[in-house]
């Protein structure tokens, strides 16, 4: 439904026309009895008049049980509430206007609006003066003709705009209740007036997470750091090359001021000199542990801001390691060897060459690096090393072991993408949080992915006070939240934390243009059976299980994210997806190997059946693990399978473009085509396409060359040479012009501006994994406008995936919401 034009001068606006063409249908002239199809909850309504008024109009309303009763009707193009059949008391809120009016072609239907009475009847806050009342807690009732057919089209219709149909709060005695969106086997009655106000979703809860959520973002939005003094004159620390720009100063500084020793140099010493007196200099030197929180945007420099940081502070860190050598009043056993290096932590491999690469650019000579990743690692560190550099993975693995990382203390520790370490269960987060150190820093451009747990998690690692530890973080920062108060939280953050937006830089903005498509009939009737099997399957747990026992919660969500992620599958690969045939080492794999994700689950018996048919982890997108050895984990590990060539990929399909329906990738081939057709002479467009999954990029592989489009790919299975050589082609050479690239594997840490396209070809659970990957391309060295294009399969479960946008990057809880709407989905 959008066309990916090339040249993004012009901002598009993209806007949902839903397709009348969904069911076609004549009613019999007698079908006049209504039923219930659910209900919408959560819903908002905008008083039309002052409160005094409204009040006076709705003593004499219909009540039934504990709900006052409106009816909802449209009025030109707003849906409004009434008290009676002329007297309009307010107006829905834009997204249940949304959904109520996807319903439009449906014959006869109907709406009322409920409200809690205790929120009509207590008292309301007068606002100020042109502050219209809003009404919170409403829930609106859909009504429509007793018809199957009808029924399941405005289900559908519902589900379209990622509405999803809840059971009624209320309903009259003499309406029955037939919810198109919830499963009924087949042979049963599909009347559930039984259900009605069952279940019904906890709208006190959902404005609580909701005013959680946008006070976390509020508190974020206002963590500018100081501003820097207008008589400020920086002199950078020998050894640095480059010019920093002034959010790197000030970066800098917040970093120094939040360590002990002497690098706040005076006027007579290189460094930072001020006319008159500096607003950065420490009032008394910081006492227990030090360190802090970067969360700047992606593509501000945090690597270099902590590398300057390690050059002004050579000679107390050579005095640390002198200092701390004399003999310590601890067991010889627990004793641990001082050393001037600071310990950054990444990713992965590719990272490491990012910061070595950032040392060589910005500083060179100037820094004595040591790395600690692959079989030939070092065993000790060197005496005179500034820098080690490690991976989470290589951390994770000796953990628990007498490895060098734990019998030294380290100067500092950095952790790079630090929300790796977000899941306080998970092997990285134990792994960096037994290093010994004083000073921790964490750099992460998404501090909260999912939860607020994710920021505790960061915070236990930190060791900051006046919460040194992962449960004091939650108790007195978060839990609060709750009941309103965040000063505990603001007051931590606004001490640790530095967060700035990349508006600072100056840098184009991103255009989002989104494409919308619909399944062939053969993609359709794929999509249906697997929805019919899992449904079937679920009903069969449910039948043969007692409801309260756990072992039948966790078989049904094995059942749930199998069966969405064959649904994903699907929304990518179209009909090739019943086609894939795997060698004999996936089966061996699957046979022999448990799977899990270090990141973000943990390895109980039900998850690791889930995940032995997966690559990357259908939560975080990050390559999974198994229990067993690199060299007996099968064909699909990443760390096992050579890297192919630059045309086309090692690959256990064997697959026909031409034979298969694959509506999505065929349009990301299209866009890519027509982009490149209709560029200007001499102009080079460069486009990077993520997936989540090896295969994907596999079947685009062979649609680009088939277009004679020149290409490379990077996956798991991409050699590190390879990847480097890639890379550099890709970001530097002119004959390259699209780059295939894993989601999971390169989503973080890289520079890419020379793509101003950034394809993302399916909706991820976790929407930070999005803004990572169009980071990559959006971030500081960017002069052109970057094009963002996401492909989404109308009405599938992609639709109920796609992240709600707001004006800021934290999201609590916004993966749990994603899942419940597609369980919903699964449902209809």
């Amino acid at each position: 439904m959008s066309s990916n034009n090339c040249a993004p001068a012009a901002k598009r606006r993209f806007s949902l026309t839903l397709d009348d063409r969904l069911t076609s249908y004549t009613l019999p002239p007698s079908t006049t009895t209504q039923v219930c199809y659910g209900a919408l909850h959560g819903g908002k309504a905008q008083c039309l008049d002052d409160w005094k008024a409204i009040d006076s109009k709705i003593q004499g309303q219909t009540k039934r049980a504990s709900f006052f009763i409106f009816p909802l009707k449209r009025i030109g193009h707003s849906f409004c509430i009434f008290l009676d059949d002329e007297t309009a008391l307010a107006v829905a809120d834009q997204r249940t206007q949304k959904w109520l009016a996807a319903l439009d072609p449906v014959p006869n239907a109907r709406f009322e609006a409920l409200f809690p009475a205790g929120s009509l009847t207590k008292r309301q806050k007068i606002p100020k003066k042109g502050v219209p009342i809003v009404l919170d807690g409403m829930s609106v009732n859909i009504f429509g003709p007793q018809n199957g057919v009808v029924e399941k089209d405005a289900g559908k219709r519902l589900r379209q705009v990622s509405a999803f149909l809840q059971h009624p709060m209320e309903l009259a005695s003499n309406i029955q209740y037939y919810n198109p969106q919830f499963f009924v086997r087949p042979g049963r009655d599909r009347c559930i007036t039984h259900l009605v106000g069952k279940c019904v979703v906890n709208n006190s809860h959902v404005a609580v997470r909701a005013k959680i959520a946008n006070e976390v973002n509020s508190i974020f939005e206002s963590l500018g750091g100081e501003p820097l003094d207008e008589g400020l004159q920086f002199i950078p620390p020998m050894g640095l090359s480059s010019e920093l720009k002034r959010h790197q100063i000030q970066a800098l500084l917040f970093v120094l001021k939040r360590e002990p020793g002497n690098h706040f140099p005076q006027k007579s010493q290189a460094g930072v000199v001020t006319s008159g007196k500096s607003n950065f200099l420490p009032k008394e030197t910081p006492q227990g542990n030090f360190g802090g929180l970067i969360a700047d945007d992606m593509g501000m420099g945090k690597s270099l801001t902590i590398l300057v940081s390690i050059l002004y502070t050579l000679g107390d860190a050579e005095t640390f390691a002198d200092f701390s050598s004399r003999p310590q009043n601890v067991a010889s056993a627990d004793r641990k060897t001082p050393t001037r290096a600071t310990l950054v932590v990444v990713s992965s491999a590719q990272l490491i060459d990012n910061w070595t690469s950032e040392i060589r650019i910005h500083m060179p000579g100037a820094l004595k690096v040591s790395v600690f990743h692959g079989q030939n690692q070092p065993k000790e560190i060197e005496q005179s090393a500034d820098v080690v550099l490690t991976t989470y993975a290589t951390l994770a693995s000796n953990h628990k072991k007498a490895s060098v990382f734990y019998r030294t203390e380290w100067y500092r520790v950095v952790l790079d993408e630090a929300h790796w370490i977000r899941n306080s269960s998970s092997k990285q987060f134990k792994a960096a949080a037994g290093l010994s150190t004083s000073r921790r820093w964490c750099l992460t451009g998404t501090p909260i992915q999912n939860k607020l747990n994710d920021l505790a998690s960061l915070a236990g690692f930190l060791r900051l006070s006046p919460y040194p530890n992962r449960p004091a973080f939650q108790k007195h920062a978060i839990e609060p939240l709750a009941n309103g108060t965040s000063d505990p939280l603001r007051n931590y953050l606004r001490q640790h934390c530095l967060r700035r937006a990349n508006k600072c830089l100056q840098i184009p903005n991103t255009v989002e243009d989104p494409v919308y498509l619909r399944m062939s009939t053969e993609e359709q009737d794929m999509y249906d059976r697997i929805l019919s099997n899992a449904k079937r399957a679920i009903d069969d747990i449910v039948s043969s299980a007692d409801k309260s026992t756990l072992p039948m919660k966790n078989k049904m969500s094995v059942v749930l994210f199998a069966a969405v992620t064959r649904l994903r599958r699907l929304c990518d690969l179209g009909t090739l997806s019943s086609s894939l045939t795997y060698p004999a080492g996936l089966k061996k794999r699957t046979e022999d190997c448990d799977m899990f994700c270090e990141r973000c689950s943990s390895q109980d018996e039900d998850g690791s059946l889930l995940l032995r048919e997966e690559e990357f982890c259908p939560y975080c997108s990050r390559p999974l693990c198994t229990q067993t050895s690199a060299t007996n984990t099968g064909y699909l590990t990443p760390s096992s399978v050579p890297g192919g060539n630059t045309k086309r990929a090692i690959s256990p399909l064997d697959f026909s473009v031409e034979n298969n329906h694959c509506t999505k990738l065929t349009k990301v081939r299209d866009n890519v085509l027509q982009c490149l057709q209709t560029e200007p002479a001499g102009a080079t467009t460069k486009h990077l396409i993520f997936s989540e999954w090896t295969l994907t990029l596999d079947y685009l592989a062979q649609l680009m060359q088939q277009a004679g489009i020149s290409y490379v790919q990077i996956d798991g299975r991409t050699s590190h040479a390879e990847r480097s050589q890639h890379l550099k082609a890709f970001q530097e050479g002119s004959q390259v012009s699209v780059l295939l690239m894993s989601i999971g594997t390169g989503a973080v840490g890289l520079t890419l501006t020379a793509a101003s396209h950034v394809h993302i070809v399916e909706p991820q659970w976790n929407p930070s994994v999005e803004d990572q990957a169009i980071g990559r391309a959006h971030r500081m060295g960017q002069t052109k406008e970057v094009v963002v294009t996401r492909y989404i399969m109308q009405g599938t479960v992609e639709q109920v995936r796609v992240a709600p946008k707001t004006t800021s990057n934290v999201q609590p809880e916004g993966s749990i919401e994603r899942m419940e709407r597609t369980e919903a989905t699964l449902d209809s």
